[in-house]
């Protein structure tokens, strides 16, 4: 990668471990060849398995250095990783971890995690599951999950596709430690949640392919980060690679 921001969160190791994580679920041989883009400002790690189990499953370190957020000089560094099961009834599942710098500001960090609903509604206990691990860890750490819940409900995440179990807020680079504890909560319940996808194998492939052309479509019209990389150059195709959804 070219543009180094210098940031101590989201680290580097975090998207090897991420690459791992679906590795041991679809395979080792199961990604893309890497891609790795750069042009100006930006820079881009880019990293996709596809598996009889997850139809994709994305992953990306992006790094803004020395680009613009609507005129103001602003670096930024992005790991993002989007999964989306082959059944229709297994939720998918988001983590966005960032890092930015605004000229004359703090560091501000955002850490949005959660389950995607292919079929409009993610079941009660995929949901459960994912919010049981991620309040364990803000109860080690003493920190409140209604308040980052209550952040996330009602914004019409993802399309209103999100399942809102999760958790979106915005933190300091002191929670550095916290918010690796939480990414690890969330991948760790999500690997519990895909241990029950054979029995739930299939579903409504034609809700599915409505709820992931409705994502695409809140994606490319009112995702902030989509908006922020068209106005430093970074094209769509880029979180195209890893993050839109397959087949739309």
């Amino acid at each position: 990668m070219n543009a180094k921001t210098g940031f101590s969160f989201p680290r580097p190791e975090q998207l090897e471990a991420i690459k791992t994580f679906y590795a041991g679920i679809n395979g080792n041989d199961s990604f893309d060849p890497k891609a790795a883009q750069s042009s100006g400002v930006w820079s881009a790690n880019i990293h996709c398995s596809r598996g009889q189990l997850l139809e994709k499953a994305g992953m990306a370190m992006v790094e803004m250095l020395g680009g613009s957020v609507d005129g103001v000089s602003a670096d930024i560094r992005l790991l993002q990783t989007i999964a989306w099961p082959v059944s229709a009834d297994v939720p998918g599942l988001i983590i966005m971890a960032s890092t930015s710098k605004m000229e004359g500001g703090e560091a501000i960090i955002t850490l949005y995690a959660d389950l995607i609903a292919q079929n409009g509604t993610a079941g009660e206990s995929d949901k459960e599951a994912f919010t049981a691990a991620i309040r364990a860890v803000c109860e080690k750490h003493v920190r409140d999950l209604a308040e980052y819940q209550a952040f996330l409900t009602g914004r019409g995440m993802l399309g209103t596709c999100a399942a809102e179990c999760g958790m979106l807020y915005f933190f300091e680079e002191s929670d550095a430690a916290f918010l690796d504890a939480c990414i690890n909560a969330a991948l760790q319940a999500y690997r519990l949640i895909l241990e029950t996808a054979g029995s739930r194998a299939g579903g409504d492939k034609v809700l599915m392919a409505e709820c992931r052309a409705k994502i695409k479509e809140w994606m490319v019209t009112q995702d902030y980060g989509v908006k922020v990389a068209r106005q430093n150059g970074i094209p769509d195709d880029v979180m195209g690679i890893y993050g839109f959804p397959p087949g739309v």
